[in-house]
């Protein structure tokens, strides 16, 4: 066995102090990110946690922080696409069924208008279903911009190179509004 490898850290676990000033600094960006994909905030309140278990049992080997924002950002986006696909496989099995599903997204409304709330609640579902239908790295790169992270974060986020993450970006936007029209105009 070589010897570079024999020498090598064994993943251990990040220190209480270590753990709660990352934990404070990245649970709201994390929080946010989940939220952004899933519409809900038990789920997104679950996945962040989830996120931050992951990172205190086997935290990353990452460096520095922008390293380490960039690790919990990409878990908190593939645990989230995970629960957007396991939520769209259980609708449509449920609508396959003979199931009506009647769950509603809470999201607040500035007015307290019952028509309002039910027009933006319908609205963020077909953007989540049709974020959904894209391709798990497009996905990712909406969400994350989404969020405000730059083309530097998302390029470190998603290991893609920094000059590519413009281009990416725009074919995801594209593709994300053609499939849109499409469901717009079938309805």
């Amino acid at each position: 066995m070589p010897s570079h490898i024999e020498n090598a850290p064994a993943a251990t676990k990040v220190s209480h102090g270590t753990f709660e000033e990352i934990f404070t600094r990245y649970y709201p960006l994390v929080y946010q990110l989940a939220y952004r994909c899933t519409g809900q905030h038990d789920e997104a309140d679950d996945i962040a946690q989830e996120v931050f278990l992951r990172f205190y049992r086997v935290p990353p080997q990452a460096t520095s922080e922008g390293e380490q924002r960039a690790w919990l950002c990409r878990v908190a986006t593939n645990l989230s696409l995970n629960a957007l696909r396991s939520r769209q496989r259980r609708s449509q099995h449920e609508e396959e069924a003979g199931h009506e599903t009647s769950r509603q997204d809470s999201i607040p409304s500035v007015h307290n208008d019952p028509e309002q709330h039910l027009l933006a609640t319908e609205q963020a579902a077909l953007v989540r279903s049709v974020l959904a239908q894209l391709p798990e790295r497009q996905q990712s790169y909406l969400l994350l911009r989404s969020i405000g992270l730059s083309y530097a974060e998302i390029a470190h986020t998603t290991g893609v190179a920094a000059a590519s993450v413009g281009a990416l970006l725009a074919r995801a936007e594209r593709e994300f509004r053609r499939k849109y029209h499409e469901r717009i105009t079938a309805k």
